[in-house]
């Protein structure tokens, strides 16, 4: 039992000894930049959606922000950095240590360079952490060349502002189709209701019905004026001349002239067939002048939306602010070898303890 213990401190002491010379020696030392970014849609105003917090729903420059992320992460991203800055290449050469390198030839398909595990290796050195209150984007890259992280990350700042306008772009261009076939039917459907207009104006003789009835309203008004005026002075004449003379009989035949023009317009205005067509023309003429203006608003609200949406493919609306430049490492930040020395000896003495009691307890059964 002492000769099993010894041989098992010898191996635990010896597993400690190769771990720690690992990461003391020859575990590769990397450098680590940091950034600091903030997305910001100038297109629109940045207002906070009260429904969209008690639902539990994203502003749209937080969902921006999660596609960046997805996209810093994505093949199209690391193939950009890749042919750029070779990241491939080093991560199959000795720059990196024995443990951390894949290897083209490898028969183990953990350390295999293959497409998948060069792309995981990219993952792992990048860091993309959203903070949902700032609303920022916390980037970090690791190498082991402290000048080469800085460049890298500076790169994939670069390029997300040009692919998130790109988005933006496309969106826009999308929408810009849409509007722009829905400008050529609503003009369509503005011309047609002008032109409905028009055949009506021709078909009846007129520009507007309705100044038909004014004019009558208005001949109405001074023909009742007259007729007071003409009865009045009718009256005044009875005091003075003979009923019998030519003049009294004059004015008399003049305002029953008067009164049967006055009974005439308004039939023409009230419930005769003719004024009936009248009002029927007027409603009519209405109607059809309702839409026209009506595709009218239609068409230039499309105009405008239309213009609004060239502007949006124009501009460059989304701009990726840096609030902290990337940085230049002046020391390595991994590994921690204090710390990971630390860790090693703790998890090696907890697995010998339970070792060591699984080989006592099968020593005491044995007795």
């Amino acid at each position: 039992m002492t000769k099993v213990k010894w041989l098992l401190r010898i191996l635990f002491v010896t597993l400690f000894l190769l771990a720690v010379t690992y990461i003391v020696t020859i575990e590769s030392e990397r450098y680590e930049s940091k950034s600091i970014t903030l997305l910001k849609d100038l297109s629109k105003k940045q207002t906070v959606n009260l429904s969209e917090m008690l639902l539990g729903q994203g502003s749209s420059t937080m969902q921006d922000s999660k596609v960046l992320e997805l996209y810093i992460r994505s093949n199209e991203m690391f193939s950009y950095i890749d042919s750029r800055f070779d990241l491939t290449k080093h991560y199959i050469s000795d720059e990196l240590d024995f443990a951390q390198r894949l290897y083209p030839d490898s028969n183990i398909p953990y350390f295999r360079a293959n497409k998948q595990h060069i792309i995981e290796k990219y993952n792992q050195d990048l860091h993309v952490v959203y903070d949902d209150p700032s609303g920022t984007l916390e980037l970090t890259f690791v190498h082991t060349d402290p000048k080469i992280a800085q460049s890298i990350l500076q790169s994939i700042i670069k390029r997300s502002e040009e692919i998130i306008n790109q988005f933006a772009k496309e969106n826009a261009q999308i929408a810009l189709r849409f509007i722009e076939k829905q400008r050529q039917e609503k003009r369509k459907l503005f011309v047609e209701a002008i032109k409905k207009l028009i055949d009506y104006q021709n078909s009846h003789h007129t520009i507007d019905p309705s100044l038909d009835v004014e004019r009558k309203i208005t001949i109405l008004t001074e023909l009742e004026t007259e007729l007071v005026k003409s009865e009045v002075e009718y009256a005044t004449k009875l005091k003075t001349f003979n009923p019998n003379s030519r003049e009294v009989k004059m004015l008399k035949e003049n305002i029953r002239n008067i009164r049967a023009s006055i009974a005439r317009v308004k039939k023409q205005l009230s419930g005769t067939k003719q004024g009936k067509e009248l009002n029927a023309n007027v409603f009519e003429f209405q109607l059809l002048k309702s839409d026209m203006e009506f595709a009218k608003e239609v068409y230039r609200q499309t105009l405008i939306n239309q213009e609004e949406v060239k502007i949006e493919v124009a501009q460059k609306a989304k701009h990726l602010i840096v609030v902290a430049k990337p940085t230049l490492a002046d020391d390595y930040t991994y590994p921690n070898k204090l710390w990971d020395v630390f860790t090693i000896l703790v998890v090696l003495l907890f697995i010998y303890s339970i070792v060591s009691t699984i080989i006592g307890i099968i020593h005491n059964h044995q007795d």
